[in-house]
């Protein structure tokens, strides 16, 4: 379970990290595939992404309490999908800046979701390690990103759409995260404070025999 909900923490290193390579190639002109992204235009699509993000940590929460620690990563799961397609499909910055804020929205949500969902799901003696995986983990996205950002613009340099080789990599984790939370059980203290007792002892006695 920490594994599905970790990929949301994956996608969030991933995107933050992966616009820092595709930068050069977006500033070519349009004539050699790139956007011709103007200074201006290199801080709005860098930034945003962390505009987004403020957005996505703040109402995040009022969605995982309304609908569930589940649903709600499902839902961040399609924003980052649909961004991370948006992205490596833009025809125009204008466009790029638009799905990189919907990305940011994911990531906010992510940051605020993935861990709350681990720490009400793992036992107490094993909380602190599982819910600092999600740090682990979007540090490893982030270098991820970095990595794969050196391959392509190594294995082909000068290629006209290798940024959008880059971005569109964004959806893997996007796409483990959402058919991976299909398997996942809800928060046990969710379904408490939604009244659904019986629900939550089966999900903690799961969790509880899986453990052991």
């Amino acid at each position: 379970m920490v594994l599905v909900a970790t990929m949301g923490a994956l996608a969030f290193g991933f995107d933050t990290g992966v616009i820092s390579g595709a930068i050069p190639f977006l500033k070519l002109p349009t004539a050699d595939g790139g956007l011709a992204l103007s200074p201006n235009m290199v801080g709005w699509v860098t930034s945003s992404l962390v505009l987004g993000a403020a957005f996505g940590g703040i109402l995040s929460g009022g969605l995982a309490d309304r609908n569930g620690r589940k649903k709600t990563l499902l839902v961040l799961a399609a924003l980052f999908i649909i961004g991370a397609l948006g992205t490596s499909l833009a025809p125009t910055a204008a466009v790029m800046v638009i799905f990189r804020f919907i990305l940011g929205l994911a990531v906010g949500g992510a940051s605020a979701t993935v861990p709350v969902f681990i720490g009400e799901l793992a036992p107490t003696h094993i909380r602190g390690t599982l819910v600092a995986r999600n740090e682990l983990t979007i540090v490893t996205g982030q270098l991820l990103a970095y990595t794969t950002n050196a391959v392509i613009a190594n294995v082909f340099p000068g290629h006209p759409h290798a940024w959008r080789f880059m971005l569109v990599l964004c959806t893997l984790p996007a796409l483990a995260l959402f058919f991976g939370t299909f398997h996942l059980t809800e928060s046990p203290r969710w379904l408490v404070s939604k009244g659904r007792r019986d629900d939550a002892e089966k999900v903690l006695c799961s969790c509880a025999m899986t453990t052991t």
